[in-house]
């Protein structure tokens, strides 16, 4: 094993031997005993050791994470099932229009004859403003 190939497990799996792999412990362990070895090992259990300390929170912040999960999981939990957000009046918008542009095509449809007449003429031209450009021309 060579001094590099140490650095690298010693970077990787820490500053004990023994949760290496099974194949490098024994080439490692004679490593560990020179004093660059040593070093490098003392220097990750450090690491290690820093690591391993669980984090200090002040109870009061806890307190607010804690409060501030459960409302998240308040609010996700109070939304409405989608059957029922279709039903809101912001949904029905779009499908209220869609059905006065029906009911509006229905009665152009029945309003209008079939042959030109100038009460239909005047009629639509009434009803959409249309003083100058009628259905069937310029007037």
């Amino acid at each position: 094993m060579t001094p590099e190939r140490f650095r690298e497990l010693a970077e990787a799996w820490g500053g004990d031997i023994a949760r290496w792999p099974e194949a490098e412990r024994d080439a490692a362990r004679v490593i560990a005993q020179s004093e660059s070895g040593g070093a490098l090992l003392r220097q990750q259990q450090a690491f290690d050791a820093l690591l391993g300390v669980p984090p200090e929170v002040a109870p009061a912040r806890a307190s607010r994470a804690a409060l501030a999960v459960l409302q998240a999981i308040a609010a996700r939990e109070a939304r409405p099932p989608w059957y029922r957000r279709w039903l809101r009046p912001v949904s029905l918008l779009p499908v209220g229009s869609l059905a006065c542009s029906a009911l509006f095509g229905v009665w152009l449809a029945g309003a209008l004859p079939y042959h030109q007449n100038e009460q239909a003429v005047a009629t639509v031209a009434a009803v959409l403003d249309a003083s100058v450009i009628s259905l069937w021309g310029n007037q």
